[in-house]
């Protein structure tokens, strides 16, 4: 099921964030399907942001992985830690942007599952994606950038391929003759 996404919205985040809209249709459609309700809960992501001190929280250990709350240092904006916790280590939306990855873009909406508004969602979709751009594209071009989204970091495996190559194909035949 593909759901039409408002193109005033997706043109708007593209421009706002020098992205080609193409590139932002192609995602969500793997992403997501288009479904701004989509979303995927990733219980052993390891990776949080510290709402309080605007900061990568550190590090956490595999016991606290496997826990059943958060840690006692770890910070909500509203209500309790346990919804911050979890949601952070959910995407959300049409282009499924981690929970923790929009805190560290800087989204400050109190509970993180607004994330499905569309205009919320591709805005630090694209902020996200803007990043990676600056950081990956030199070295591995816009398929690196795109491995980047999904996976944190464009890693390769030992044949050279992305570790993520499957998603990297799906997206990149969705732009089948686009430049970007």
């Amino acid at each position: 099921m593909v759901i039409e996404v408002n193109p005033v919205v997706l043109q708007a985040a593209a421009s706002r964030h020098g992205l080609h809209p193409l590139l932002l249709t192609a995602m969500i459609e793997v992403e997501s399907e288009g479904n701004p309700w989509a979303w995927n809960p990733e219980p052993h992501y390891r990776w949080f942001w510290d709402v309080k001190q605007h900061r990568p929280f550190r590090t956490v250990s595999e016991t606290e992985i496997r826990a059943e709350r958060p840690p006692a240092d770890f910070y909500c904006l509203a209500g309790d830690p346990d919804q911050e916790w979890w949601a952070q280590q959910a995407s959300w939306g049409l282009m499924q942007v981690m929970g923790a990855v929009a805190r560290e873009r800087g989204y400050m909406a109190p509970y993180l599952p607004s994330l499905c508004d569309p205009a919320a969602n591709l805005d630090y979709a694209c902020r996200h994606l803007s990043v990676l751009r600056g950081r990956y594209v030199q070295a591995y071009g816009w398929p690196g950038v795109i491995a980047a989204y999904n996976a944190g970091s464009p890693r390769r495996a030992g044949d050279g391929s992305f570790e993520n190559q499957d998603y990297v194909d799906k997206v990149m035949a969705k732009l089948s003759g686009v430049t970007l």
